[in-house]
């Protein structure tokens, strides 16, 4: 396996491991929900466990398939349980940690609608603690809620809610109350209604100014909702404003100093919406206390180590410096100095860059900005990006929504200081050309994508749009002054990734970031292709951009009404025994304004009136059924439409990404057209020069028949050569032989002499005759001696001579064979030319 191959499929595995609880407790919670049992119930229990205390919050990202069935499942789960269970309370607990997530909470608020589910669970019966968790988590998935009708689960919700803030010695019931109610009232006018309708207003504003006074927790949320109260009637008067504000800075340090995180945002949500009322601003201005109140904010939050309380502070820091109070500026310094010591924090950071910008914004042409200016940092500011590069290191998934939102803040910070020429050198070398290519990477990547399950799931709803947008603008803007940022802004926009981003945030941008496209397309430098590109990729995406707009989808998803599930819907009356009702009411009506009758009793007339009323009450209540059944089916619809887009979204991006691969293969296919014209004249100069070798090589054969020739005549005298030798090999046989024979007989005249010794003594008369027979055979011994050394020297001669031969022969017969296969070559070569050159003279013949 190749070194890519092993990273590719090592991060693969990472992602896939991300969301593997999430897709088991989808498959677990779909089997239980049709076969509750044990042990699907502990599979879930196990799942929900570890996703309660991931530390991970991007895998709550709202817009991927998973994630979409993960919430369904979540909902249908929740929804199927018949009562508060050890289950339930896991579900709780998951969700809680979802909403840590900012983009998760605002799907699980608007998208997914758990709160009105979840309101089933507030029972009288229920003990504090899990009171609070439900309040809690409650008061988290009602924050920002619309509500543009009178839901059915409502009523129920509030008078419980009212009546555990009438009732209940629990502070922090009290506080949890408030807060979920004032969720739900806040910019909603049919809940204000209902809780007019449902409580004794009167009473819950005693109660309220009671709590004001008595407690420091619930001030700020009493003050609020008295405020809500007041605006259905008429304007907020100003001492409610002025004493708003009073008791906002009192009870952002108490928060502060308990680290209160729903009263925080409370607060400074609230701040930020009378802020932005045009009656409300001026009173604000006017108040006197603002520099010591500020003061003490910031000497509190120098004390606080929690990161979600300072970027809320930072952002009620922001809502100051939009009410641009004169007695307040010469704190931008250390609004300066607090935000860019927050700027490695991550969940701050996006806050505290914002702080930044808006400072500068705000100061570009006051006297002190330069003072303002000194106070940054950099290279802290560049944090930012090496905090992105650990995030992303080893892994192949984008980025997460809050990762992209810091990363903007920071290319929009930048954007700003690039505008003041004293800051523009710096802003240069602090941040490269290379840098951007770095944090643009990730989507000039997504060319060489091609698996489905590497691909962005949400095309629309990704929130790196708007990122890569303001990238492209910091880049534009630093082209005009710098040659390498020049190149790098031309090689972008001819990328049809950044041309598709550029379409996608036309449709789907805020007014500034459309407004930043418009600016770059208008520009000089914007070539009039790249316009065309844009306008191709705005026809391709307005159908997936028209689709979220669209509802018509139904599901099977099973639907529960709790409070009117055992009503008898069956009419009190039928419709014409009501119309015969209405017209005898009318007919004493109008007798009675005419004075022509007088005898009816009033037990009478109070009669009908109460069967009139009986009917419209037993009306209202199968309206009110149907609605909550309507109510609880939109929200099922809701949740399978946002699966659909997620799934519609996926496919448009696998779409785009084969149609990318489809164009690159098409390019290809012309190269390859290029190169085989090329290599079809290649081949036609090789022919020739071929031909000319053929030419050649005949020459050559014939002078290798010559040589051939020569070698068989060489080849018979070898073998007359090799006749010799085995008949010299022969006689060196005979002669080994003889010489055996001699040198027995050797041995057998040795022995006789020996036999002879012994008789010495008895044959002493022979001596003389004996020495002169011993003298000869003596002489015959050394004759027969000599022979056989010169037989061996003869024997050895003839045996080099063989060898010399046997080596002859064997490179003889090398040479044989090669020049053989080279005859047997050419031979195959003169066929092969003879074949040709009788084919063209037959197409000769044919065209003659």
């Amino acid at each position: 396996m190749s070194l890519e191959s092993y990273n590719s499929a090592k991060e693969m595995s990472l992602k896939m491991d991300k969301y593997q609880n999430m897709k088991a407790f989808n498959i677990a919670a779909l089997e239980y929900i049709k076969y509750p049992s044990e042990t699907a119930a502990s599979v879930l229990q196990r799942n929900l466990s570890i996703l309660s205390t991931t530390v991970d919050l991007s895998i709550f990202d709202p817009g991927t398939i998973v994630t979409a069935e993960f919430y369904v499942s979540l909902y249908n789960l929740t929804n199927a349980l018949a009562s508060p269970i050890p289950l339930t309370w896991s579900v709780l607990d998951v969700l809680y940690n979802a909403c840590r997530n900012s983009a998760a909470r605002h799907a699980l608020i608007h998208t997914y609608k758990f709160a009105p589910m979840l309101s089933r669970l507030l029972e009288t019966n229920l003990i504090p603690e899990k009171r609070l968790r439900v309040l809690k988590l409650l008061q988290e998935l009602t924050y920002g809620v619309k509500i543009h009708s009178q839901e059915a689960h409502l009523p129920h919700l509030i008078k419980i809610l009212t009546q555990w803030i009438m009732q209940s010695k629990d502070e922090e019931i009290v506080s949890r109350s408030l807060g979920v109610l004032i969720n739900l009232c806040y910019k909603n006018l049919p809940a204000i209604h209902i809780l007019i309708r449902t409580v004794n207003t009167k009473a819950l504003h005693k109660m309220l100014l009671t709590l004001q006074s008595n407690n420091v927790n619930t001030r700020v949320q009493c003050c609020k909702l008295l405020i809500i109260m007041e605006q259905m009637s008429k304007d907020i008067p100003d001492k409610f404003i002025l004493e708003f504000v009073m008791v906002t800075f009192q009870s952002l340090v108490a928060a502060l100093a308990d680290i209160d995180v729903l009263l925080l945002r409370h607060i400074v949500e609230f701040f930020d919406d009378v802020r932005k009322n045009e009656n409300s601003r001026s009173v604000l201005i006017s108040y006197q206390n603002y520099a010591d109140d500020v003061n003490n904010i910031i000497q509190q939050l120098e004390e606080t180590s929690d990161p979600e309380c300072t970027a809320l502070i930072m952002e009620f820091l922001l809502s100051l410096i939009r009410l641009k109070i004169p007695s307040l500026i010469r704190f931008y310094p250390t609004y300066i100095k607090v935000a860019m010591e927050q700027v490695n924090v991550t969940q701050v950071s996006s806050k505290a860059l914002m702080l930044i910008k808006t400072i500068l914004i705000d100061s570009r042409r006051s006297k002190n900005f330069n003072d303002l200016v000194s106070e940054l940092n950099l290279s802290k500011l560049m944090v930012v990006i090496g905090n992105e590069d650990d995030e992303m290191d080893g892994k192949s998934e984008k980025r997460s929504i809050e990762l992209n939102s810091r990363l903007t803040e920071l290319i929009q910070l930048l954007l700003e200081m690039s505008k003041t020429p004293n800051l523009r050198a710096q802003v240069t070398q602090a941040f490269s050309e290379q840098t951007m290519r770095r944090l643009l990477r990730p989507m000039l990547e997504q060319e060489n994508l091609i698996s489905g399950d590497n691909l962005p799931a949400d095309l629309i709803g990704d929130s790196a749009t708007t990122l890569h947008i303001y990238a492209l603008a910091l880049t534009a803007d630093l082209a005009v002054q710098n040659s390498s940022w020049l190149t790098l802004y031309s090689e972008l926009i001819q990328k049809k990734q950044i041309q598709m981003m550029i379409a996608l945030a036309l449709f789907t941008g805020d007014g500034e970031v459309k407004q930043k496209c418009l600016q770059l397309m208008a520009s000089v430098s914007f070539p009039q292709e790249c316009v065309t590109a844009v306008a191709k990729y705005m026809c391709e995406l307005e159908p997936l951009v028209l689709l979220q707009s669209r509802t018509g989808i139904t599901t099977g998803i099973p639907v529960k009404s709790e409070n009117y599930s055992n009503i008898d819907m069956t009419p009190l009356f039928s419709l014409a025994q009501e119309g015969q009702l209405d017209a005898a009411l009318e007919k004493i009506n109008n007798l009675l304004a005419d004075g022509k009758i007088t005898d009816v009793t009033t037990s009478a007339v109070m009669e009908l009136y109460e069967y009139k009323l009986a009917a419209m009450k037993h009306a209202e209540r199968g309206i009110q059924a149907s609605h909550e059944a309507a109510n609880a089916h939109a929200t099922c619809l809701q949740h399978r439409l946002a699966q659909v887009i997620a799934e519609s979204s996926r496919l448009h991006q696998l779409l785009f990404y084969t149609q990318q691969n489809y164009e690159m293969l098409q390019a290809d296919k012309i190269q390859m057209n290029v190169k085989l014209h090329e290599a079809e004249g290649e081949s036609k100069k090789i022919h020739a020069i071929q031909r000319q070798e053929i030419h050649g090589l005949k020459k050559i054969v014939a002078e290798k028949s010559a040589t051939i020739e020569q070698l068989s005549n060489v080849k018979n005298e070898l073998d007359c050569v090799t006749k010799k030798n085995l008949n010299l090999e022969t006689k060196i046989k005979d002669l080994t032989d003889e010489k055996m024979n001699l040198e027995s007989k050797a041995k057998d005249m040795l022995t006789k002499n020996h036999e002879l010794n012994k008789f010495v003594n008895k044959l002493q008369d022979n001596i003389g005759k004996k020495d002169q027979i011993i003298e000869i055979k003596e002489k015959e011994l050394a004759a027969g001696q000599e022979g056989m050394l010169a037989l061996k020297q003869e024997n050895e001669q003839l045996m080099r001579q063989c060898q010399s031969y046997e080596k002859t022969i064997a490179e003889k017969d090398e040479n044989v064979q090669k020049l053989t296969n080279e005859l047997i070559e050419f031979s195959r070569m003169r066929d092969m030319i003879y074949h040709l050159t009788a084919k063209k003279k037959d197409n000769q013949n044919e065209t003659s």
